[in-house]
């Protein structure tokens, strides 16, 4: 592999304070129907298996956020508010309290595309599987002034990974 082999942007993460204030404005401005607001059950610890799981740096978190999709144009815009538990969107939360914390690419072949950007010098830092689809972060914000995300929709072309306790940390 040479290159990522899919150049159309699909997301774009934005991580906000208030989601419920965020995605009202979105609506407003754009004439929409206010979104959807997914809320976690922060009282269910998930179970964590090979085809449901969400790792981070090193270790299996809960990956539990706030999130509402919006649809504009051929792109979506995914409004996250962190919880308060170990995950890429508090990380970032921190850093920069909120703004755009990724933007997304779909792609064939998951774990060969992990790969290539290990190769690159970009390290997987975060890891999902949800059983229709998987995704993926990797450090870039130095070199590219964002986290790049890669997803993969549907079956996997390819045999899922589960990351081990402590792998790419």
């Amino acid at each position: 592999m040479e290159h990522i082999e899919n150049r159309n942007l699909v997301k774009i993460g934005i991580v906000v304070e208030d989601i419920e204030a965020a995605a009202r404005h979105y609506a407003e401005l754009f004439g929409m129907d206010m979104p959807v607001i997914r809320v976690p059950d922060l009282t269910r610890e998930p179970k964590h298996t090979d085809s449901s799981y969400t790792w981070y740096r090193g270790k299996f978190v809960p990956g539990r956020v706030k999130l509402a999709n919006m649809q504009l144009g051929a792109v979506t815009v995914e409004l996250l508010e962190a919880c308060d538990e170990e995950s890429p969107w508090n990380e970032f939360r921190r850093q920069h309290a909120q703004g755009v914390h990724f933007i997304t690419f779909n792609v064939p072949g998951f774990e060969q595309h992990i790969d290539f950007m290990e190769s690159q010098g970009y390290p997987l830092i975060h890891k999902g599987e949800y059983g229709s689809g998987r995704y993926s972060y990797f450090d870039t914000i130095a070199k590219l002034g964002v986290t790049l995300g890669l997803q993969e929709l549907g079956k996997p072309l390819d045999t899922p990974v589960m990351p081990k306790e402590e792998e790419h940390a």
